[in-house]
């Protein structure tokens, strides 16, 4: 009795505890179904001699030492099933615009190789509605933004179906966390409807799309794929992982998806830019005679008249009336013939790019269609005004 007493006593007071614990690393935390060991050593006396060490690691049963105990303290870390979808930015459009894209960063934030599966929303309160729309999806390659280096890789393409999921990212499409970056980027393409299929098609009006993707299990794909849900039934400590949701609510009011719900919805937006082109010509006597006649601008003569010799001005004035830079128009071609009354003097422009005109050599005369003037692939910003003046002779 009075041994035991002391021995309780030397256990309370007296005894060196030693606790190890092992965990792997991983880049979300540690890795789902990790198996965390917790082990310890108890070292005690009773008065000046030193009692048998307990401890409870493994090894120290496999080295038949006495007094060991096969009972460490494990538990099974669980599932954390979490992703953000985002969208990379609107993309502005002209009315009948053909594969138009919108591109969505699909991040794994959890813990655990997953799989998902991918859909579309043409969302209902907008505009107008794009129409063909196609998903392609490109793993990141480790480079900050999606870029070359990402399209350059192998591309997975399917057509969504209507509110089904029709396809995942599996198996080779698996996004894993601890991957130098867990990053699938997933590219929309849809065509834009013309102005007269769709009157609504009109500058600034907006066609939005929402991506949705939702956590497969793994293993899953295609038409099979099945979507992971929360475990229920409480907490088991040890053996398999249980799946985790920690999502949240990406849009707010539950409509693409909900907090919890292994899902994540973005939208992205096409933003009509119609460049509204308005072209005039108009033509005036710059002077009575040939004087100054090749020096564009120069200083018309007032009062001038139209008579054999006079000098006569045509200017062609095309006015982008685009509301941003969605609007800036590429690949204007333009030619001017002129009569053959007249005789060429000189031609040139305002805002337009001067290395893409080209004119007939001064003095042609300009009987049989001698005299072209003309702009080449020129561009012209919304906004923007330019001009083609021409001089020319009256024969």
């Amino acid at each position: 009795m009075g041994n035991l007493s002391k021995l309780t006593k030397v256990l309370l007071g007296a005894s060196a505890l030693a606790v190890f614990s092992a965990g792997t690393a991983h880049a979300e935390g540690t890795a789902a179904g990790t198996n965390v060991q917790n082990t310890f050593t108890l070292e005690y006396t009773v008065g000046t001699t030193p009692q048998p060490v307990i401890n409870t690691d493994p090894a120290c049963v496999a080295s038949a030492t006495t007094n060991c105990t096969n009972s460490p303290t494990n538990f099974t870390v669980d599932r954390l099933i979490d992703l953000t979808v985002v969208s990379n930015g609107d993309t502005t459009v002209v009315p009948g615009a053909q594969d138009q894209e919108l591109v969505f960063a699909l991040t794994n934030e959890g813990n655990d190789v997953q799989d998902y599966t991918l859909d579309l929303v043409n969302e209902a309160g907008d505009d107008f509605d794009t129409t063909g729309l196609t998903i392609t999806y490109y793993f990141d390659d480790g480079v900050a933004g999606f870029g070359p280096g990402d399209i350059a890789g192998t591309a997975y393409t399917y057509t969504p179906g209507s509110g089904v999921n029709t396809e995942t990212i599996s198996p080779t499409g698996s996004i894993d966390p601890a991957a130098t970056s867990p990053i699938v980027w997933v590219v929309v393409s849809s065509d834009v409807p013309t102005t007269a299929a769709d009157p609504a098609v009109i500058d600034l009006a907006e066609a939005d799309i929402t991506l949705i993707a939702d956590t497969a299990n793994d293993g899953t794909t295609g038409a099979t794929a099945v979507l992971a849900v929360a475990d229920t039934g409480g907490n088991t400590l040890t053996g398999a992982a249980e799946n985790v949701l920690a999502d949240i609510d990406s849009d707010g009011a539950g409509t693409n998806d909900g907090a919890n719900d292994g899902s994540f919805a973005a939208t992205g937006t096409y933003i009509v830019a119609d460049p509204d082109l308005d072209a005039v010509k108009t033509v005036s006597v710059f002077a009575q005679d040939d004087t100054n006649c090749g020096t564009i601008p120069g200083t018309p003569v007032a009062g001038a008249l139209a008579i054999p010799g006079a000098c006569v001005e045509y200017v062609i004035t095309v006015t982008n009336n685009g509301s941003n830079a969605g609007s800036n128009v590429t690949d204007i071609d333009f030619a001017d013939i002129l009569p053959s009354d007249l005789e060429f003097v000189a031609a040139d422009v305002t805002t337009f790019d001067a290395a893409d005109l080209t004119a007939p050599a001064a003095n042609t005369d300009c009987d049989a269609g001698a005299c072209t003037v003309a702009l080449t692939d020129a561009s012209l910003d919304f906004g923007q005004v330019g001009t083609v003046i021409i001089r020319a002779l009256v024969k």
